[in-house]
């Protein structure tokens, strides 16, 4: 795929797609699914002119328009239809999760509490009984699209804060990141890669432990001051920092000064000392030379009188000087690096760290410079998104586009295997969660760390058949299916399993989840 757009082409791609949305109905949508003609126009002639409706005659009429439609603000569901009844269609909803964006209510002449019941807990979010009264009915859909469009507004709001606060905080980087790399050839890639990893290694720490409560907050504050750790480096001389061969004791003398010179250069500015930021940019810049054992530079610091900080920072510098080409280096592989910190040559660090470092070993070794860039056109997607970042109005938009297919794989996915316990596993935020028939949730867990083989029980054999064929899926070659033995809920027996894997052109390995079912194998 060839994502070398020219700008001019952009912007009438750009323009085309703000004129045909300008050009769309302002009008809230309202899906009704219902297979009585007469029910459907009554709904639409007690509710008016007011709204925008589409029609379905069957469960899977509707099934197939949210996926197609972006932007259904309501559905209407009738229960007892043809080919796909309303708890058939709630089931899939709610497995593609695509309920949380689309909230349904529920029209039935069926009154039975166990009826209902069963309609709340697959998600709905309001039950009107036939025969109709026309002033609850509108009432209730106007309370309905109110509060969902209330949190929709909170959302965005949410959203662009978000955005406008990780914009400046990237822009404040790249700043720093090249105002080091002018002078020191090393830095600007390094700084980035810092990043990367302290926020990786933050969000471990907390899955590991709670000896250290970080809130997000707390992570994003560490994240972005470990970009000034190395701040200091402005006041060491261009010879030094840029020597191509071994620095002499004294010249390495003058290159440890380069922590205290940072945390001077940060008191020094014109900020508030006592502000969260400045003080952790400070003790970060001080300290990240620090050890364990109380051998570091510059004031001998000992265990936990180190912020947690200035730890993370320090362990992941380290790793980072190891696997990265300097002027006077090789890079060590990833796997070499690892271990000669485990073994200490680097000196002491936290062991709890140390078993975070080991735990996030793949995904450090995939951070952006540290694998080969193996698709020629990841460059120009960079700057192609970079483009997009720009212009305040196109995020939402192509995310959505991403969005819907996604969730029309997996509807499509889960329509065909329904009634079937299914998994669901998100590589980025390392979610996974498995429903059984019932519709219940059988296991979730959101640590990528876990050994899910081990907790099922799974055969070293299975595991290999299951890893070797997941490594030759690709975004054209998307599903595996073999038999297993695992153990669920404390019965151990044979399984067909089948995977589908989640791919997107717009990141660079494509790959960004698996949605998969398992039933159990029947004999005789």
């Amino acid at each position: 795929m060839t994502f070398c757009l020219e700008s001019s082409a952009w912007k009438i791609i750009k323009n085309e797609w703000i004129k045909e949305i300008k050009n769309m109905d302002k009008r809230q949508k309202i899906l009704i699914v219902d297979d009585s003609k007469l029910n459907r126009d009554i709904l639409k002639e007690i509710l008016g002119e007011t709204y925008n409706y589409l029609e379905a005659e069957n469960g899977n009429q509707a099934i197939q328009m949210i996926g197609e439609n972006i932007g259904i603000d309501l559905m209407l569901l009738d229960i007892n239809m043809p080919q796909m009844n309303g708890f058939e269609v709630l089931k899939i909803m709610k497995r593609s999760q695509c309920i949380a964006e689309t909230p349904v209510i529920m029209i039935s002449s069926e009154d039975a509490v166990d009826t209902m019941r069963k309609a709340y807990e697959l998600g709905i979010t309001d039950y009107i009984t036939r025969p109709f009264d026309s002033v609850i009915v509108k009432k209730r859909v106007q309370n309905t699209l109110g509060l969902y469009m209330n949190q929709k507004h909170l959302i965005n709001v949410v959203y662009d804060q978000v955005y406008e606060k990780e914009e400046n905080n990237n822009i404040m980087i790249r700043i720093m990141s090249n105002i080091l790399g002018s002078r020191n050839s090393e830095s600007r890639e390094h700084i980035l890669h810092i990043k990367t990893a302290t926020e990786m290694m933050l969000r471990q720490l907390v899955k590991v432990t709670d000896a250290y409560p970080l809130t997000e907050a707390d992570i994003a504050l560490i994240t972005t001051a470990s970009s000034l750790h190395d701040i200091g480096k402005i006041r060491i001389s261009e010879e030094i920092l840029n020597k191509p061969g071994r620095l002499t004791d004294e010249e390495f003398q003058i290159m440890k000064t380069h922590s205290e010179l940072g945390a001077v250069i940060i008191k020094d500015m014109d900020f508030p000392q006592d502000h969260p930021l400045v003080h952790t940019a400070w003790e970060i810049s001080r300290w990240h030379h620090e050890r364990w054992d109380g051998k570091g530079y510059p004031d001998g610091l000992k265990g936990e009188e180190i912020p947690i900080s200035a730890q993370v920072v320090s362990i992941v510098d380290v790793y980072d000087a190891l696997t990265s080409e300097r002027c006077y280096k090789k890079a060590f592989d990833h796997d070499t690096a690892i271990q000669m910190i485990l073994d200490g040559q680097c000196g002491q660090f936290n062991p709890i760290l140390l078993k975070c470092l080991k735990e996030l070993g793949i995904q450090l070794s995939k951070m952006p410079g540290k694998e080969t860039d193996d698709n020629k056109h990841y460059h120009e997607i960079q700057r192609l998104s970079n483009e997009i970042l720009s212009d305040k109005f196109l995020p939402n938009q192509i995310y959505s586009q991403s969005l819907v297919k996604v969730m029309q794989e997996k509807i499509d996915f889960f329509k065909a295997n329904s009634g079937i316990n299914s998994i669901d596993y998100n590589a980025s935020s390392g979610q996974l969660t498995i429903i059984n028939e019932k519709q219940k949730i059988i296991y979730q867990k959101d640590d990528p760390g876990i050994d899910l083989f081990k907790v099922f029980e799974v055969s070293e054999e299975d595991i290999q058949n299951i890893i070797d064929l997941l490594e030759q899926t690709s975004i054209k070659n998307k599903e595996i299916s073999l038999q297993i033995k695992a153990r669920l809920e404390n019965k151990r027996q044979m399984y067909n399993l089948k995977l589908h894997t989640l791919w997107t052109p717009l990141k660079k390995d494509g790959y960004i989840g698996i949605i998969g079912y398992f039933d159990a194998v029947r004999f005789g």
